[in-house]
């Protein structure tokens, strides 16, 4: 009896010391991933001009670092620039003022600006991810408009290629 008690604990010990103590399974998960892209304006503390002297007409203002553009792209990407009208807005009966009378180029380059129109061209590229960057503005009206405020929406385009 003795004998078939020990056998009967030794089987057991060899089943318990084998039992499973664990289980796993697997599972596939999916991203879809498409092109995304976003331009926006973080900043503007340059976008007013005051033409106060006769050397400030004839010579024009810069602001430098007047707006601050951030891109996110998980592509690289070519910047645009234009404007959304040909002329300014400005006082009643005055004179129309182009929009060639603003440029525009990336700050911290010496390009030259850019002059401004309804057709959009090229002033800055990138790869994905975020870039941020900030643009000078240069303004000469000189002398041929009359007195006022006049403003125009510059339109900011991020194409991915």
């Amino acid at each position: 009896m003795k004998k078939l008690f020990l056998s009967a604990v030794i089987g057991l010990s060899a089943f318990v010391a084998h039992a499973q103590t664990s289980s796993s399974v697997s599972q596939t998960v999916t991203l879809t991933l498409v092109n995304a892209i976003n331009i926006s304006i973080t900043s503007a503390t340059g976008t007013n001009f005051t033409f106060d002297d006769v050397s400030k007409y004839q010579n024009g203002l810069t602001n430098l670092n007047a707006a601050t553009v951030q891109i996110k792209s998980n592509r690289p990407w070519i910047a645009t620039v234009k404007t959304a009208t040909a002329n300014f807005a400005g006082p009643a009966n005055s004179p129309a003022m182009p929009a060639s009378v603003l440029g525009i180029r990336q700050s911290g380059t010496n390009s030259a600006f850019g002059y401004l129109s309804t057709t959009g061209f090229t002033y800055g590229t990138g790869d994905r991810g975020t870039s941020s960057y900030s643009v000078d503005y240069n303004a000469v009206p000189g002398f041929n408009y009359d007195a006022g405020t006049y403003t125009i929406s510059v339109v900011f385009t991020a194409t991915q290629q």
